[in-house]
């Protein structure tokens, strides 16, 4: 077997036999063990069994959680016979929702109280093994996808015909970076690189690519890590384009998500119940994995957009290239990276595809971005772009004008400063500071008090635990959250998402506890996230004391150096306590 293809197929093993070993380690800790740590929740009372769903009601939840993982309800041995795995649906704190799995059906068993929540062992490696397999068979495809992911060849350019790019480009008034990836995606015969720093339009340049090479008769994939990214991607090509045979291909309850006013975007379980799943000039939207399963296995695309493909692994996108003859890499391998849980020899192979092809394939950056104003922009552009991301004319000057009164939190909800760092004095914090959760939720109320809608704000967290704090505080105020209201979630869930206002609470100030979590606390790409979702107001809460993290974690010097920049390049306003 080629030697890359190994070290792939060693990853893959690593990486799932990492996921099992964790959750057979949860599993076999005390009760008290897995609630310490966030991993599981006890006393659940299961109200109401309507299949697919249950309601859940538990007395506290401290868990890390969040809607989308798989777990297991079970009641006292995970292992059991009497448990069922099943996907969180909903989480309102101590009211939850779950999903039955897949093979999976909620009977009268489940009934009463006791019931524990834990995670669920999910091993997918089968579907990723056989496409590095069939990367190894020596076929032309195989061969193709194999060079370019080893880098030994560059993109290819066919001449292209104005008429073939340039009127949809006037049309929608793509700025110079806009036009020059566009022209270039059109034109490229093998791959292309599109780097989409926040703001800069990447997912609506996307929409008219996709339009575009399906108007000329292609078969166009859509595909991403996540589904929530293929489906806004589906979403823009539906609402910008109008394009009318677009379509997903996944299990229902990853659809619902599909909608906006006035429009829709279909969703079958399988391809073949598509109504034009086989014909030419069509979008189709789908994971990796369904290529590799009876959803989408043996379809063939001309071309394969991978949307966020800073996040997407090797052996991924491996298996989404095999499907298609060129692929077009939109994505930031400053945002987002993959998640990798354990240790492994080769820096390579942890890479996403977006970075690995950018070393040697940078393609074309977007320069403009559409979302933050001049002043929350100069930070990120500087320290993740080199300055060369600039914000468009009429982002630039924009603020936030709130009507009415300023009440005790409105000297941080004025025009200026744009980018705002609250200094609270909180020592030794961890993974939840009261403080700041305060400070947030009176902020938030103060600005919907003052005519901000709540869809324009959202407020972001490292920890699952200061989420549930803050979710706590707005719900004592009267603020509903998620859907068309305040979201209040980890960096993680926020990225591709914007709003007038963000509010970032760092929560930590015990620089030791930092330090032992500096890979994942001060991670670059998390910061960039997070401080890169706002178009008119950043508000950064936090202790100053975390910045000694450095002198615990020398390694970090350079990443706690982020963070100590974006407070000096701030307005920085010292409070002593929580505002009564």
């Amino acid at each position: 077997m080629d030697s890359y293809i190994s070290a792939l197929l060693n990853f893959t093993n690593k990486e799932y036999d990492s996921q099992v070993s964790d959750v057979l380690e949860m599993w076999d800790q005390s009760l008290a063990e897995r609630l310490a740590h966030g991993v599981a929740v006890s006393g659940i009372q299961v109200d109401a069994v309507d299949p697919p769903y249950a309601q859940l009601r538990c007395p506290v939840n401290l868990s890390k959680f969040r809607v989308g993982d798989y777990l297991i309800l079970h009641r006292g041995d995970p292992r059991g016979d009497l448990s069922y795995k099943c996907r969180l649906d909903q989480d309102r704190d101590t009211l939850l929702r779950v999903r039955q799995g897949y093979h999976v059906t909620f009977d009268r068993r489940l009934r009463g109280n006791g019931w524990i929540l834990d995670r669920q062992m999910m091993d997918l490696r089968k579907y990723i093994k056989e496409a590095l397999v069939q990367l190894d068979d020596g076929s032309s495809r195989s061969r193709r996808v194999l060079d370019i992911l080893k880098g030994g060849v560059q993109p290819r350019y066919r001449s292209l015909n104005p008429e073939r790019w340039k009127p949809v480009a006037d049309q929608n008034q793509f700025n110079p970076s806009q036009r020059e990836a566009f022209r270039k995606a059109l034109a490229a015969e093998n791959f292309h690189l599109i780097q989409g720093p926040p703001g800069t339009g990447k997912t609506y340049l996307l929409a008219w690519l996709a339009d575009t090479l399906a108007r000329q008769g292609q078969r166009v994939l859509i595909t991403a890590f996540t589904h929530r990214a293929i489906n806004n991607a589906l979403r823009k090509i539906g609402r910008e384009t109008g394009f009318g045979r677009v379509a997903k291909i996944g299990q229902q309850y990853r659809a619902d998500d599909l909608t906006w006013k006035g429009g829709k975007i279909p969703n079958y379980e399988y391809g073949d119940q598509c109504p034009y799943h086989a014909e030419e000039g069509v979008i189709l939207g789908g994971t990796c994995f369904s290529l590799r399963t009876n959803r989408l296995k043996g379809v063939h695309f001309d071309t394969v957009i991978f949307d966020e493909a800073g996040q997407i692994p090797l052996t991924l996108a491996a298996a989404g290239m095999l499907a298609g003859d060129r692929y077009l890499f939109i994505g930031d391998h400053k945002q987002m990276a993959p998640i990798i849980t354990a240790e492994h020899d080769q820096a390579r192979v942890t890479r996403s595809v977006f970075e690995t092809l950018f070393r040697h394939a940078p393609g074309t950056m977007l320069e403009v971005t559409y979302r933050m104003n001049e002043e929350i922009n100069r930070y990120p552009s500087r320290r993740f772009y080199g300055g060369k991301v600039k914000p468009s004319q009429n982002a630039k000057d924009r603020v936030l004008n709130l009507r009415g009164k300023p009440g005790k939190y409105g000297r941080f909800l004025g025009p200026s400063p744009a980018s705002l760092f609250i200094q609270v004095d909180h020592p030794e914090e961890g993974m939840r500071s009261e403080e700041e959760a305060q400070i947030a939720a009176g902020i938030v109320r103060e600005a919907v008090r003052r005519g901000l809608p709540e869809t324009e704000i959202a407020v972001v967290a490292p920890y699952r635990a200061q989420v549930r704090l803050i979710r706590n505080a707005l719900l004592e105020y009267g603020i509903e959250m998620g859907g068309q209201a305040v979201v209040v979630d980890t960096v993680e869930r926020i990225q591709g998402q914007e709003r007038d206002v963000i509010i970032f609470s760092l929560t930590t100030s015990d620089p030791e506890h930092a330090a032992e979590r500096a890979d994942f606390y001060f991670q670059p790409n998390r910061l960039n996230v997070a401080i890169t979702r706002p178009r008119v107001k950043r508000i950064v809460i936090g202790d100053h004391r975390l910045f000694d993290a450095a002198d615990h974690a020398p390694a970090y010097r350079e990443w706690v150096d982020h963070f100590r920049g974006l407070y000096e390049d701030s307005e920085v306003i010292r409070i002593d306590s929580v505002i009564k």
